[in-house]
């Protein structure tokens, strides 16, 4: 037997001198006195008796302190008892729920699996591209029901990341982990590792599998070149998951869902496990489709999505002091280097402003009127975009507090001459990636806080936003601290620098959603986060949230812009094999992990109530002796 602290043993030892006294314990003896002439003679021979070792002892007395002792020596080693775990009443159900599982019955048998596996107390985790918790510690019925709404989604799976996640949750210690999944698509350790892992935190660990082999053809790759002609090339991947040969009907699709579209076909022959490139060109802007006509397993696989932003012309307006060279300002220059843009510079807002798609106001000295500032706000809440520079007189004059109702910033006051970092924050790290602040100094600038729900992308460190926006409608408002004002009243010389029209361009191209390629087309499993809350349709439903997560092919719309979200993932894809992992037994049953859990708890605990009896026992033997 082993014991978890061996030299516990040793105090065995502690039964010598125990032994030895009772062998020498002097023994009660009566004896009568005839006259006072023999006491000395009997007291020596009484002290002779009591030395006399004893051949045998008698003593109740002495083995129950004998087996106290035994019991207090073996309990402080700690025996070490191989006990095989029963069903917990914990319960970890973790269901792959990636695309390999929308092939047929898949996930209807990973159902039922689940369902068989149920617990006292159940969580329920779908492994996607990330772990994603459904539920803790539910009752049987209530996880029955989480259970019977699981559905596939159409990311890769990382069951190895999900199976860690629930391993180390301390909330798991001492349960079980029923791990469903096809095993498809499997990155990192072998499954046996993680099952050490879960017995070192008291857990058992279990495999199910699920899933025969089944007949697969997909688009695994995809990418788009610029044809500098406002047209793209496409290049696609198109793979068989079979052992025969078969012919494909491949389709393409340009400007879905308008009465323009244009569809052209491209048949293909794929040998077993063939693959075969495909390029189409003249790809227009807008969205356009990839498609396999063929029926297969998986159906997300069988389309690609292509999203190439549309830029059509744009009218800006710009409202600025009456200047002699008003149309060669740095902000009107930068803002003219945009390919399909018109601008107009004006001192006051034209009867047909609703014509313009975005309005710059660059107020410097002289305050637009209380009526067109009011006008200019109307245009905002009605959808449209406003950029509002940072000058002078839009905190000093009363004329201006039109404007004060969208501005996504509060004006605090004028920051005089200073040291001040610049830095992007939030989104703007993105949009900015190319745009250099370090040469830039300022002079003054409005000292400003944000609003409620506006985004912060660019600021001066420790004193407030210096480029702010907020969705209004369908609409932007964007607030810039840095004004262009030049010569000796120059607020800043940002306008000197060569990345103030790529700052511009950057800003206008996000305000209109005008992304580049790779931001318009991504692959699934792919989240992201947001400043604030935005409008997000999403292939099944629309919704308002600062977070989206691309778990669906298809087509998503956020930020004015359309996403095209593709699975390209040759793992999910593969659904031809049949052993995978080496998970099953020779008659194709699960192997099943028994969790041996060895602890000196258990027997500790009993060896210490026994100790406690015989204690009890020994007082009462000493108290009816009257030795205590």
């Amino acid at each position: 037997m082993d014991f978890e602290f061996s030299q516990g043993l040793a105090a065995l030892a502690g039964i010598i001198p125990l032994i030895i006294i009772y062998l020498l314990k002097p023994r009660p003896k009566n004896i009568i006195l005839p006259s006072l002439m023999f006491v000395r003679k009997i007291s020596q021979n009484v002290l002779d008796s009591r030395r006399t070792i004893s051949k045998r002892i008698t003593d109740p007395l002495f083995y129950l302190q004998l087996l106290a002792l035994i019991l207090l020596s073996i309990a402080i080693a700690g025996p070490l008892v191989d006990d095989v775990k029963t069903d917990a009443e914990k319960v970890v159900i973790i269901v792959d729920s990636s695309a390999s599982m929308t092939a047929p019955d898949r996930t209807e048998e990973a159902r039922l699996i689940a369902l068989d596996s149920l617990g006292q107390e159940n969580t329920i985790i779908a492994a996607e591209s990330m772990p994603v918790v459904l539920a803790k510690s539910l009752g049987e019925d209530d996880a029955e029901k989480i259970i019977n709404r699981l559905e596939a989604r159409n990311t890769p799976s990382d069951v190895p990341r999900t199976i860690l996640t629930a391993i180390n949750e301390k909330e798991n210690e001492n349960g079980k982990i029923v791990v469903v999944s096809d095993f498809e698509n499997w990155e990192g350790r072998a499954p046996e590792t993680y099952i050490r892992i879960a017995n070192t935190k008291n857990m058992e660990l279990e495999f199910r599998q699920v899933g025969n082999k089944t007949v697969n053809y997909a688009i695994v790759e995809g990418y788009l070149k610029d044809s500098n002609d406002g047209t793209y090339e496409y290049t696609c991947t198109v793979k068989s998951f079979n052992d025969a040969g078969a012919n494909l009907d491949i389709q393409l699709e340009n400007n879905v869902g308008s009465s323009s579209g244009t569809k052209v076909s491209s048949p293909i022959h794929l040998t077993g496990y063939g693959t075969q490139q495909i390029k189409f060109s003249k790809i227009p802007q807008g969205v356009s489709t990839v498609q396999i006509l063929n029926n297969d397993a998986i159906p997300c696989d069988n389309i690609a999505f292509i999203s190439i932003p549309e830029v059509t012309p744009k009218k800006i307006l710009i409202l600025t002091d009456p200047e002699k060279i008003a149309g060669r300002s740095s902000l009107a220059t930068a803002v003219s280097l945009l390919p399909d843009v018109k601008v107009d510079v004006r001192q006051d807002l034209p009867d047909n402003a609703s014509e313009y798609d975005t309005i710059i106001v660059n107020s410097k000295h002289k305050p637009l009127s209380a009526s067109d500032a009011l006008e200019i706000a109307a245009f905002a809440k009605n959808g449209k975009d406003l950029i509002i520079i940072g000058n002078e007189c839009l905190y000093d004059s009363l004329r201006m507090q039109g404007l004060y109702s969208v501005l996504p910033v509060d004006l605090i006051s004028i920051e005089e001459k200073g040291s001040y970092n610049i830095e992007t924050v939030g989104s703007g790290k993105t949009i900015f990636e190319d745009v250099s602040f370090s040469e830039v100094y300022l002079r003054r600038f409005l000292k400003t806080v944000p609003k409620q729900d506006a985004a912060v992308l660019a600021e001066a460190q420790g004193v407030g936003p210096l480029v702010c926006l907020k969705n209004i409608n369908n609409g932007t408002v964007t607030y810039v601290g840095f004004s262009d004002i030049a010569g000796n009243d120059a607020w800043n010389n940002f306008a000197t620098t060569p990345t103030y029209p790529v700052f511009w361009i950057k800003l206008l191209r996000y305000v209109w959603g005008v992304g580049d390629i790779s931001e318009t087309n991504v692959n699934t499993g792919r989240y992201q986060a947001f400043d604030q809350a935005v409008r997000i349709k999403t292939p099944a439903e629309t919704i308002s949230s600062n977070f989206v997560y691309y778990d669906e092919c298809g087509l998503y719309e956020l930020n004015q812009k359309t996403i095209a979200v593709n699975l390209y993932d040759a793992g999910e894809s593969n659904t031809f094999t049949e052993k995978r992992l080496n998970l099953t037994g020779e008659n194709g049953e699960i192997r099943r992990q028994e969790f041996h859990k060895t602890s000196p708890d258990r027997p500790r605990k009993y060896l210490i109530y026994a100790l406690l009896l015989l204690l009890i026992i020994e007082n009462a033997v000493m108290l009816r002796r009257k030795i205590i």
